[in-house]
């Protein structure tokens, strides 16, 4: 009788003890970027995130931001911070983390995705499907591209045979590929760097998107732009591995569920319905967009078909990659 009464003490004891005690601590996530809080990315992919993990898990998680670089300002280092924990959560562009992710860099190829939904929803896509490489120490949340890279000139042209002997801005390797293919000479220069050169006549274009030209100011010193569809540079939000396998299996499928498919062809939609905003405004403001019709592209696909050979040769697993590339661009355009 004792026994029992001692223990149906020690038992409410408890009771109350946790009655009053604070609930469980909730988990800190740090997410950043080097880029400010305006820009598209963070907007349109980082932040509706953030806000619909955090409406779903209440005080399970405090999603933290740190933008414009607060917790490390070098877009180089943003793959590192994720994977060394410095950061939990950041947005990594592939073309800063050069080596890190071999395949991914087909979303550049010219003449394959058409727009940002479709570049992000097809790269999503191929890291589902396991064909990415570089990403075995991080947890992918999603995968997104801009707006396709256009050709931004200060003459207009008829045609890319126009452009041989010209001296273009690029950026990275695929890029370098092409206006090398087309008989220019490519200049690796930032976007500053490029509006620089265009100003002072050192080159005469620069390879960019719609987007990156209204932030950089690009449109100061270009008056003509050549729609040409160049393809779409490849964009990750990464969460470091060890935090990400730490979670609880709920907390897991709450994040996943906002990111994934549905969060990478949302933020390629966000850049597509801006790149659309600006080509009216520069036009109404008499800049020149010359666009080649269907038949004229497919011919360039078909005249610059060495590109893509070359590519398949360089990264590892390449023909298997660049075949379901385009059987998921094909996939997407008709729906699925």
């Amino acid at each position: 009788m004792v026994k029992a009464r001692v223990a149906a003490f020690l038992t409410a004891a408890a009771v109350t003890v946790a009655s009053v005690l604070p609930a469980a601590a909730e988990t800190t996530i740090r997410v950043a970027s080097f880029t400010p809080e305006g820009a598209v990315g963070v907007r349109f992919v980082m932040k509706p995130w953030m806000e619909a993990v955090q409406a779903e898990l209440g005080d399970r998680v405090n999603l933290v931001p740190f933008w414009g670089g607060a917790l490390g300002p070098n877009p180089f280092d943003q793959f590192d911070l994720v994977r060394t924990g410095v950061v939990d959560v950041a947005w990594v562009l592939s073309g800063y983390t050069p080596g890190q992710f071999p395949q991914i860099n087909i979303t550049e190829l010219p003449f394959g995705v058409a727009s940002g939904e479709e570049g992000s929803v097809v790269g999503w896509r191929l890291i589902e499907e396991g064909l990415i490489g570089g990403l075995e120490d991080v947890h992918v949340l999603t995968f997104w591209t801009p707006d396709i890279t256009n050709i931004h000139l200060r003459e207009p042209l008829t045609s890319l045979d126009d452009l041989n002997g010209t001296s273009l801005r690029a950026a990275g390797q695929l890029q370098s590929m092409f206006v090398e293919a087309i008989g220019a000479a490519p200049q690796v220069l930032s976007s500053v760097e490029a509006n620089e050169g265009m100003q002072r006549g050192t080159i005469d274009g620069q390879l960019q998107g719609w987007t990156g030209m209204q932030t950089f100011g690009g449109f100061a010193v270009s008056n003509v732009t050549y729609r040409v569809p160049l393809g779409a540079s490849p964009f990750f939000m990464l969460m470091n591995k060890d935090l990400w396998d730490s979670l609880p299996a709920d907390v897991q499928e709450v994040m996943t569920k906002h990111a994934g498919e549905g969060l990478a062809r949302a933020g390629g939609k966000a850049y597509d319905a801006l790149t659309i905003e600006i080509v009216e405004r520069r036009r109404a403001e008499g800049h020149i967009v010359i666009e080649p019709d269907a038949a004229t592209l497919e011919s360039y696909r078909t005249q610059y078909a060495g590109i893509y050979d070359a590519w398949q040769g360089s990264v590892p697993n390449g023909p298997e990659v660049f075949d379901a590339f385009f059987r998921l661009i094909d996939d997407y355009r008709v729906g699925k």
